[in-house]
């Protein structure tokens, strides 16, 4: 009887909190110009396809010569790979890249910087051809290459680490938490750890502060989505390691995570302004945060104070959160389709009479009617008169990817 009593909490509350709480833009709905990562055909290029046959048998000659583990050959190796990905040929040239990354591991041992370069072009391989698994593979590698994310930080480093970020958001907005949700919240643990980190160096805050704290929160705004998901699922009680997290009662972890996570998100944005005080764009983080939360009057003050610095950008609404705007990779969503939209956002920032304009063959009234759901479900930003007054504003053109 208890055990049917738990059950229909979790989901009367599951449902709850989705109800009461927005669908961030850009989980399921994002500006057609974030997309601009997708696979184009490759037309065959003749002059290149001789390069590649040239390099590839220069390649084996210098083997013949050198035997196959000299270091000269790794370069060689790398030229293939680059040559290979500009004609297409994707598995040909991850192979090659494989051949190189082997090549300087025997030769400068497993954390030998030489294979950054090597480990950049499988990155940006695998982004081409849409391969996550090999990518998460490669992009964590190389953060834990440039250091893990502990100081001192370097450039190198601090650029692993925000791709690496950017790759595990795109896993926890795409794949259900079942198989992943452990991984995800030790994950969470290590990036709130690093970015803290970096907003309190001085020799880094004043530029890389802004970037990881827009991702650090794009993780909260996906998380509190899936709360509901997280507390039904025994395995994720022993993820977070705070010990007032263990102590607390089955139902009660739930009302106290988003309690938590909404002040979070608040202390790591007041935190961006501590180093920024007068930024644009970390004035309209808090602000986007606080509306999405619907606390409305705080964040219509620094909406205000925002607007005076970039009062162009307050002329239109905006879908919430516009900072830091939540971006899919595209080459993992081979099902995506474009549409064109109209509607009206109230002064409330309320979606009102959403429109499916024009749609691409791929998008059925099936999934238009998905598209508008997610739409009316969504939080505007109101347009800004004289950067005091919230308007509505009739009809907002979107031009968006639905990648449901």
């Amino acid at each position: 009887m208890l055990l049917m009593f738990l059950m229909f909490l979790m989901l009367f509350l599951g449902n709850m909190t989705l109800a009461d709480t927005p669908v961030p833009f850009g989980l399921f709905v994002q500006l057609l110009d974030t997309t601009d990562n997708r696979i184009e055909e490759v037309s065959p290029d003749l002059s290149r396809r001789a390069d590649l046959a040239a390099a590839e048998a220069i390649l084996r000659e210098r083997e013949q010569v050198l035997g196959p583990y000299h270091p000269a050959l790794a370069p060689l190796m790398v030229e293939v790979a680059a040559i290979a990905s500009a004609l297409g040929d994707l598995s040909r040239a991850a192979d090659f890249y494989d051949r190189a990354l082997h090549n300087v591991r025997v030769n400068n041992g497993l954390y030998g910087d030489q294979q950054l370069p090597i480990l950049r072009g499988l990155i940006a391989l695998y982004l081409e051809s849409g391969d996550r698994e090999a990518l998460e593979e490669r992009a964590a590698y190389q953060f834990r290459l440039l250091g893990s994310g502990l100081p001192p930080f370097e450039e190198g480093e601090l650029k692993a680490a925000l791709e690496f970020f950017d790759v595990t958001l795109d896993v926890l907005m795409d794949v259900g938490w079942g198989p992943r949700g452990r991984e995800l919240l030790q994950f969470h643990d290590r990036f709130d750890a690093m970015t803290a980190a970096v907003c309190q160096d001085p020799s880094v805050r004043s530029e890389w502060c802004q970037p990881f704290t827009f991702r650090l929160a794009g993780f909260y705004y996906v998380l509190e989505f899936k709360l509901d998901v997280l507390v039904d699922d025994q395995r994720f009680e022993s993820a977070f390691s705070d010990p007032e997290w263990g102590s607390l009662e089955r139902e009660p972890r739930l009302e106290a995570l988003q309690r938590r996570l909404v002040r979070k998100g608040e202390d790591v944005f007041e935190r961006l302004l501590s180093v920024s005080p007068d930024q644009h764009d970390g004035l309209s983080a808090l602000a986007d945060w606080l509306w999405f939360y619907r606390q409305k009057t705080r964040a219509m003050a620094l909406y205000e104070q925002a607007c005076r610095l970039q009062p162009d950008r307050f002329e239109k609404p905006g879908a919430l959160p516009e900072y830091p705007a939540l971006k899919r990779l595209m080459a993992f969503m081979p099902g995506s389709s474009e549409a064109q939209l109209t509607l009206s956002v109230t002064d409330r920032g309320v979606a009102k009479n959403v429109v499916v304009a024009v749609s691409n063959p791929a998008t059925d009234d099936r999934a238009a009617a998905k598209l508008k759901r997610v739409l009316r479900d969504t939080a505007f930003r109101p347009a800004l008169h004289d950067c005091v007054e919230p308007v509505a504003l009739s009809p907002l053109a979107m031009d968006v990817v639905s990648t449901q």
